[in-house]
């Protein structure tokens, strides 16, 4: 735990070979009961390591910063069990060693380190055990300086001078800090030796030293401005390097479209600050140059120190419940990890709060994330929290989300100008999770494949090098928008058949018509030779046809274990060409494995089976891996059907559930509601007098539930109430006014270009029937049998291709 203040020169000796520790012998048992996690004990020990390493510029490079942590093992005994902490700083004298150790003060100043006085460390000490030994040596020592804190001498004693110890070194270059903890409190040496424990300490110290312990270059998807790269520190437990946990972020070069501005998936912070005065005894800042004492504490010792605000803020390439938001750090170290509070807007008048972020379905899960420098905010004595109370938090917040709600809508009804605060730009960008291309979100052409995407990014945290960049949910991406063109279109991409069923050039020569006889006179001629065919087609090769006149489907893709029938990666592609098994004869639906563990699964498309019976090649593709998982484990005993439901189960993206359909159909409505705001808003009044009593009683229903503050006749009157509008009242107004949402407004279905009466009407019936069947479903809560799932499903499929795209 060297502290960093490096003292040049010999030692000065000007009083007895002990260390004066006052103020009380009491105190470190009390700051023992302080309840520290494991993790948190570690963390204060090494924080003062990670200080020495950054305040150190000129260190060796051919000697890399490095901290060693030991834990007892499952079977140390109590008297023998011990936890250490060794790191290879430059190491201490002994003035610096005293000071650090001395409860309520430090050799670092409070704003420049992570160590917070000696607050940290003798909490940590006092919570693993009741004995602490400290040895330290600098490079030339001939000596390590030790000092014992036995916390039970101690009050025995009720003093607080501890002796110093000089031990001898074999090395005079060796040089750095170690810290051991023995005579472990009992609940601490349980928990320690636990596999489970040694498991969260390696995860938590990986997030909360995330930065500092990545290799010095960038992160690739990260902005390049030099401060993002880390330090490169490595941290081992037990002789196991501690893995950084890196943000699973698309890359700055991704981007969409809204308003006609491209927004990229990384938005660089960067951001200046005023210097200000921190006094070195309390912490205190001061914002006035003006100032000779601390206001605080009434010390002189303050310094000018300059103040930013740097980092990023992303988005992740999958969606979760609880991993994603900001993580905030002080001197490289996450005080807040994951942090959500920027997403709740909060009136500091009223007190009225409002969560903007995530609503949109799946609605218990974001992917908005971030990593944000704030070095001049003070923090907690546990390091759990920021001082949410001070002016820099504040202000912290205010820069990063603005001061009114995100939501132009929400910000305009309480009075505020459009929000264009960095996380809201952000924000209306990505907010939604429709896949394609648009919010940059995996999909199979019909829905999102969330499931799919998070699988990648349990890969991408594993290491594994085919998931770090983010080409493979970029491509599944693009899959998504070509599977929907080509079912928008209806074009056929496979190749034109011959019609030929002969069995010619499976030989590797084509038959030669019989030679006739010359004329009378005439030479004979000599046959005319023919070229030999190209070999015939490999197994690899006619697989890899497969795939180029295919398309992946992403919600048959991942891991699967069944049974106990081992673990499989499965990739399904639906192909345009007819596919054949080793004999040559049509099949629906192939299969091979490859590299001894993996599946792949190839459907035509176009099989009559699908085409004229209205089969689902989904279905088959499971049947065919049902079929090939069987035959591997030769499982002859258990019922093919019970392995292809087992199979089925693996992918809950196929989920046709009641529960899963209403939330799909609400998003929708959602949007419909948001598109068709801007077209109420002019005609307000007209549009309000054509709905039904029915309707209007529904909608102002709808909006005392959801705002309660809202002024509901101001809404009738200017156009607000589109936004809780039902697909019944939707479909009405759709039916009366056509002019206004079709043709790209609301829905891409043409009006204006037909002529006839009747083409007109069959438009707008289509597209008013569909509106009407999706609301049935949500207004009717009875049981729904499979197949009126099923037709919900298409209905609100259909609709969603029919709804534009576009920003808000």
């Amino acid at each position: 735990m060297t502290t960093g203040q490096y003292d040049e020169g010999p030692e000065v000796e000007d009083r007895p070979d002990e260390l004066d520790l006052t103020p009380s012998p009491r105190l470190l048992e009390v700051l023992g009961d302080i309840p520290y996690q494991p993790w948190q004990c570690l963390a204060e020990l090494v924080d003062n390591s990670f200080d020495e390493f950054q305040s150190d510029p000129d260190r060796d490079p051919a000697e890399p910063p490095t901290i060693h942590i030991t834990l007892p093992k499952a079977t140390s005994a109590p008297e023998d069990a011990q936890v250490s902490v060794f790191d290879n700083g430059r190491g201490m004298s002994k003035s610096t060693l005293e000071n650090a150790l001395r409860a309520g003060f430090s050799g670092n100043s409070r704003y420049g380190s992570l160590g917070l006085f000696g607050m940290g460390f003798n909490i940590a000490t006092a919570r693993l055990g009741n004995k602490t030994t400290v040895r330290t040596t600098r490079a030339g020592d001939m000596f390590w300086l030790a000092v014992e804190i036995d916390l039970r001498s101690l009050q025995h004693r009720e003093s607080f001078h501890v002796p110093l110890r000089r031990e001898a070194k074999d090395d005079p270059g060796l040089h750095g800090t170690m810290i051991t903890v023995s005579e472990l409190k009992s609940n601490m040496l349980e928990a320690l030796k636990r596999p489970k424990t040694v498991t969260t300490v390696h995860q938590q110290l990986g997030r909360v030293y995330s930065y500092l312990l990545r290799d010095r270059s960038p992160v690739p998807e990260l902005p390049d401005d030099g401060t993002l790269a880390g330090l490169g520190i490595s941290l081992y437990i037990n002789g196991k390097r501690v893995r950084p946990h890196i943000p699973c972020v698309w890359s700055a070069s991704r981007s969409v479209k809204r308003h006609g501005t491209e927004i990229s998936a990384v938005r660089e912070i960067d951001r200046k600050l005023t210097d200000a005065y921190a006094c070195m005894e309390c912490g205190y800042w001061h914002h006035h140059f003006d100032v000779a004492k601390c206001v605080e504490c009434g010390s002189d010792r303050l310094e000018l120190r300059h103040r930013k605000m740097h980092g990023w803020l992303g988005v992740q390439r999958y969606l979760d419940e609880s991993d994603y938001g900001i993580d905030f750090l002080r001197h490289g170290r996450k005080i807040l990890s994951s942090d959500k509070s920027l997403f709740t807007w909060v009136d500091l008048d009223s007190g009225e709060t409002l969560t903007e972020y995530p609503i949109e379905i799946p609605n218990n899960q974001g992917r908005l994330v971030g990593e944000i420098h704030i070095d001049h905010v003070p923090v907690n004595y546990q390091k759990t929290d920021f001082d949410r109370s001070s002016r820099d938090w504040h202000e912290t917040v205010r820069y990063l989300r603005g001061e009114g709600p995100m939501r132009p809508k929400k910000a305009k009804e309480r009075g505020f100008q459009e929000n264009d605060s960095p996380l809201a730009i952000l924000f209306k960008a990505f907010q939604e999770n429709d896949p394609g291309l648009r919010c940059l979100i995996p999909g199979n052409g019909s829905s999102a494949t969330h499931k799919l995407a998070h699988d990648w990014g349990n890969q991408f945290h594993r290491g594994l090098p085919e998931y770090q960049p983010d080409d493979k949910w970029y491509q599944a991406v693009l899959a998504h928008e070509e599977a929907k063109n080509r079912e928008t279109t209806g074009e056929d991409q496979s190749p034109p058949q011959t019609g030929d069923d002969d069995l010619s050039g499976r030989t590797g020569l084509d038959p030669l018509p019989p030679a006739e006889p010359p004329a009378d006179g005439e030479e004979p001629q000599p046959p005319v030779s023919r070229e030999p065919d190209p070999p015939a087609e490999t197994e690899d090769e006619r697989y890899a046809r497969y795939r180029q006149h295919g398309r992946r489907l992403h919600d048959l893709d991942g891991q699967i274990i069944v049974l106990g029938m081992g673990k499989r990666h499965v990739s399904v592609y639906e192909t345009t060409v007819p596919v054949t098994d080793a004999s040559g004869d049509p099949m629906p639906a192939v299969a091979r494995v490859t590299s001894g563990v993996d599946l792949e699964v190839y459907v035509y498309g176009d099989h009559e089976i699908f085409r004229e019976f209205g089969r689902d090649p989904r279905d088959y593709a499971i049947m065919e891996i049902a079929q090939v998982l069987r035959a591997l484990a030769r499982d002859t005993d258990t019922k093919f059907t019970v392995i292809a439901a087992e199979v089925t189960r693996q992918f809950p993206d196929q989920r046709t559930t009641s529960s899963a359909l209403r939330d799909r159909a609400e998003s929708c409505l959602r949007r419909i509601r948001d598109l068709a705001g801007p077209v109420i808003a002019p005609v307000a009044a007209e549009m309000w007098a054509r709905l039904s009593n029915e309707s209007k009683l529904q909608a102002e229903s709808e909006a005392a539930r959801v705002d309660p503050r809202l002024d509901w006749l101001a809404a009738t009157q200017d156009g607000r109430f589109s936004s809780y509008l039902s697909y019944e009242a939707v479909a009405s107004l759709l039916r009366s006014a056509p002019a206004a949402f079709m043709d790209d407004k609301v829905f891409a279905a043409a009006w204006a270009s037909w002529t006839a009466a009747e083409a007109r009407d069959r438009q707008v019936g289509y597209v008013a029937r569909l509106l009407e069947t999706i609301g049935g479903f949500l207004s009717d809560h009875s049981f729904k049998s499979r197949r009126e799932l099923a037709m919900t499903r298409l209905a609100i499929d259909t609709l969603d291709d029919i709804v534009i795209r576009m920003g808000k």
